[in-house]
């Protein structure tokens, strides 16, 4: 049971955790022998560069002058770390998505090849807006791995709420001698329901028991909720997904990859993450 306990511990914590949380990156670029290394750097909205010289004691090197002054200038002069210095450091947050050019004030000029001279080119990346849960999704899915089995999703966006219905089968075989009145003995069925942030949902398990084929019965629910287990859905995008599962009274987690039976329903899909 303790273990158990953890695991929905665990899962709680993944629930409240916004799942595309970005950490700020920083990037370093040397100053040194007339030029900036890298001087063609790829980054994200909201990353910082810095740089920094690097000058040996005997100011040799190939130009004989490594300990020379060096400025960082943006080519249309929006930044600027100050006056010429041997002892450079200069840092700057990028957080608007485009393409900055600069250069050494000492040595080059606005508009040079970056190559042949000493300039640099900051290209800033837009952060990617998280794929988020949409109606789009609403459809059948499963593992191509596991055919006869599969799920319906279905995504309510103005409640935040995500359902799940998995139709797979028992653990083991059922013995010969066992039979169905209807379909298969090993079938079985679980529904989920659970809330969303951004591309994951968070859902408890729910096993329903005492029913009979189109007959009004009074129906055993998991009691208490999430005792039955856990499934973390989570799509990257319209295409493709994955069902995280933990069953403890099976002694039973893993991740399904799920992919559409249809595409019918793609195109909505991409249409409405792109808004």
């Amino acid at each position: 049971m303790e273990t158990y306990f953890k695991i929905l511990s665990l899962l709680a914590i993944l629930a409240i955790a916004h799942p595309h949380f970005a950490i700020a990156e920083v990037h370093s670029v040397m100053v040194k022998n007339r030029s900036f290394s890298p001087n063609d750097l790829i980054i994200k909205s909201g990353d910082t560069v810095e740089w920094m010289s690097e000058s040996s004691e005997d100011c040799g090197g190939p130009y004989g002058d490594d300990c020379v002054t060096h400025t960082v200038t943006a080519d249309d002069f929006s930044f600027e770390s100050g006056e010429p210095s041997e002892d450079l450091y200069f840092t700057r947050d990028f957080n608007e998505a485009g393409v900055i050019l600069y250069h050494c004030r000492v040595h080059s000029l606005p508009g040079q090849d970056i190559d042949s001279s000493m300039n640099g080119r900051i290209t800033v990346k837009a952060e990617q807006t998280a794929f988020r849960l949409n109606a789009g999704l609403n459809d059948a899915w499963y593992n191509p791995a596991t055919d006869g089995q599969g799920f319906f999703i279905t995504v309510f966006p103005e409640l935040g709420f995500v359902s799940l219905a998995w139709f797979t089968y028992d653990t083991e075989l059922p013995a010969i001698d066992i039979n169905a009145f209807l379909g298969d003995t090993g079938h079985r069925w679980l529904t989920a329901l659970g809330s969303f942030v951004d591309n994951q949902a968070v859902m408890n398990i729910d096993i329903t028991s005492g029913g009979i084929f189109d007959t009004p019965t009074e129906i055993q629910h998991t009691d208490p909720a999430g005792s039955d287990g856990t499934i973390i859905l989570t799509f990257d995008d319209c295409d493709s997904g994955t069902v995280e599962y933990v069953i403890p009274s099976i002694n039973k987690q893993g991740t399904v990859p799920i992919t559409r039976v249809a595409e019918d329903n793609k195109l909505l899909c991409e249409a409405l993450s792109a808004n």
